[in-house]
């Protein structure tokens, strides 16, 4: 028997085959809706990430810049012993340390609020569809009879006893 010939013995069996391409289209679209989602919510985490970095390289360059002022500090102390100015090598150290500081909380506070693996829409939809798909794989409720319809199950049993 050929494929055709078993979709025409079939009732409603290429209706079968037009509802499973129907359903893997849908099912495509949704992975693609469900993707591009994805993709937002990681472009904004990355948006986040970028402000966390930015302020951890404002932190390192005022840091390195400190370092070297500190440098520049101990170096005048020891001109200081033989007679320099001291003061003003301190105020910029003040100065740079505290502009460090500032770039290390604002990249922190960033940092804070990127949560790498929290995706809440896509987790949202994912449920959805889990929802619908097992409402879908659920059995068929059985149709209620109206008091005016025979039960041809019943009368077939009934005669054949």
């Amino acid at each position: 028997m050929s494929g055709e010939q078993v979709r025409e013995d079939n009732d409603g069996g290429s209706s079968f085959f037009e509802q499973l391409a129907a359903a893997r289209a849908k099912a495509a679209a949704l992975a693609a809706t469900r993707a591009a989602i994805f993709r937002e919510e990681l472009e904004e985490k990355g948006a986040q990430a970028a402000w966390a970095m930015a302020g951890f390289a404002v932190a390192l360059f005022f840091g390195a810049f400190a370092l070297l002022l500190a440098t520049a500090l101990i170096a005048a102390l020891l001109s200081k012993l033989l007679g320099g100015p001291v003061a003003g090598v301190a105020a910029t150290l003040a100065l740079y340390l505290a502009i460090a500081a500032a770039g290390a909380v604002v990249g922190a506070r960033a940092a804070a609020r990127v949560q790498p693996l929290a995706f809440p829409a896509t987790g949202a939809e994912l449920a959805r569809d889990a929802e619908v798909l097992s409402a879908a794989a659920a059995p068929l409720p059985e149709p209620e009879r109206e008091d005016g319809e025979e039960d041809v199950e019943a009368r077939f049993r009934a005669g054949s006893e």
